[in-house]
């Protein structure tokens, strides 16, 4: 099969030009995509795991990072590596045996947010080559995002005007290519995201509950109105949040979870670490429990 035009390859263990040859070591490439939504060109990050070329099909993880990864889809892209199951499988090394796709949003007038503006290339971690770099605890996510606390929250669910909605249709298209030209697995697609994703997960979900197995939104939260699609699908979902989240309070949570009770979801589960602010998702993502629950679920085909 030739090689696809668009992919890019940012391993450094494999040569450039490879194309779908066996292979065992995990690969991160960065495939890139013209945007009609911003009229430039721009990349997502897919992770392929160990083993790869040994299975026809994986399970397939879209990954929806928060509000401080935004980007211009090219040199900022790696700020996507920050958080989530692609820092665990591509920093941290862990073996998750997934396809994992991780596309980044544009910034949409987002630039001039603090903790955008004033990020620095610094906080992107790297592969090491020996061994892996220390993982941040949820506490000191917290007490990093302490400044930004007194401004208005950037997250209401009424803000995702200026974002995942924006591009619904490159993610889709994302996810299209992935299942065709990276063995994934369409019975077995699940969906996460974080914070600003969190939010972004619950609108994919119920405009196309359809497409996934499962999903997991972590301290972003949904609305009511998104309860029946994901509720006629009889669509799983697990909802994280933090006990102690200045950002997104726990009782945001409830409205949109007891809508999908009332009209008896079979499968709604909620988690609050009670212990843990905003940054919640570094315990969530780091441990086994999310990972083994998406697979133990795949789409009636």
């Amino acid at each position: 099969m030739p090689c696809p035009r668009h992919v890019l390859i940012v391993s450094f263990m494999v040569a450039a030009g490879f194309c779908h040859a066996d292979q065992t070591d995990p690969q991160l490439r960065r495939v890139s995509y013209p945007s009609e939504v911003t009229g430039k060109e721009r990349e997502y990050f897919v992770y392929l795991p160990r083993g790869f070329s040994d299975q026809k099909s994986w399970p397939v993880i879209f990954f929806l990072h928060g509000n401080g990864e935004r980007g211009d889809g090219k040199e900022e892209l790696d700020y996507v590596l920050k958080h989530g199951p692609l820092y665990e499988a591509w920093i941290q090394k862990r073996d998750l045996p997934f396809v994992i796709v991780a596309p980044q949003l544009p910034l949409f007038g987002q630039g001039e947010v603090g903790y955008i503006k004033n990020r620095s290339r610094d906080e992107i971690p790297q592969r090491r080559t020996e061994g892996t770099p220390p993982r941040p605890k949820g506490r000191d996510q917290l007490k990093k995002m302490q400044g930004q606390l007194a401004e208005p929250s950037p997250h209401p669910v009424e803000g995702l005007k200026e974002g995942w909605p924006l591009i619904e249709s490159e993610l889709l298209a994302m996810l299209e290519t992935v299942n065709r030209e990276y063995r994934g697995d369409p019975a077995r697609v699940y969906l996460t995201g974080l914070s600003y994703g969190g939010f972004g997960t619950w609108y994919l979900a119920a405009k196309h509950p359809e497409i996934f197995a499962a999903i997991a939104p972590v301290v972003g939260h949904g609305h009511v109105d998104h309860a029946e699609p994901i509720a006629k699908a009889k669509l799983p979902i697990w909802q994280f949040a933090g006990g102690k989240d200045g950002v997104v309070p726990v009782r945001r949570f409830y409205g949109a979870l007891n809508a999908l009770q009332e009209r008896g979801h079979p499968e709604v589960r909620f988690t609050i670490e009670a212990d843990q602010g905003h940054g919640a998702w570094v315990r969530v993502y780091a441990s086994g429990d999310l990972y083994r629950w998406f697979l133990s679920h795949a789409s009636p085909r």
